[in-house]
């Protein structure tokens, strides 16, 4: 890695560049995209949300600190994820879209109403403040 990159970089942080073929891998040098190694105090609360919505496929899903610093550098920087299939963090993220999507279905039709949400001990209530702009 030449000198003016490596000085650049801070304690935890790793040069990450995008292949032709659209993945991400390490590279030495020449590299633009910083990626971190591990994640904000913000994000791992959130992470936690994100586990709520996967929870009923723990035992096949990955929830390692490597999956949560893998799904970090994806919200964050665009960095691709190596198994999304196995990622906890990111599977629960796609399912806490559908469930909100679904929500907002049900409020309109009146199936549910938001007090049963912040009734159910599941889900925290900054989150569900955050969600619902309170």
């Amino acid at each position: 890695m030449d000198k003016l990159v490596k000085s650049s970089l801070s304690k935890g942080e790793v040069v990450l560049c995008s292949n032709q073929s659209g993945g991400t891998k390490f590279l030495i040098g020449g590299c633009y995209v910083i990626a971190k190694r591990k994640v904000s105090k913000k994000f791992r609360k959130m992470s936690e949300v994100y586990k709520i919505f996967s929870r009923q496929w723990e035992h096949i899903l990955d929830y390692s600190e490597e999956s949560l610093v893998e799904m970090f550098n994806y919200e964050s920087h665009g960095t691709e994820i190596t198994n999304r299939q196995r990622n906890g963090y990111y599977v629960g993220k796609q399912w806490l879209n559908v469930h909100i999507e679904m929500w907002k279905e049900d409020f309109e039709k009146g199936y549910l109403r938001k007090q049963e949400l912040y009734d159910d001990p599941l889900f925290p209530h900054w989150w569900l403040d955050s969600v619902f702009k309170k």
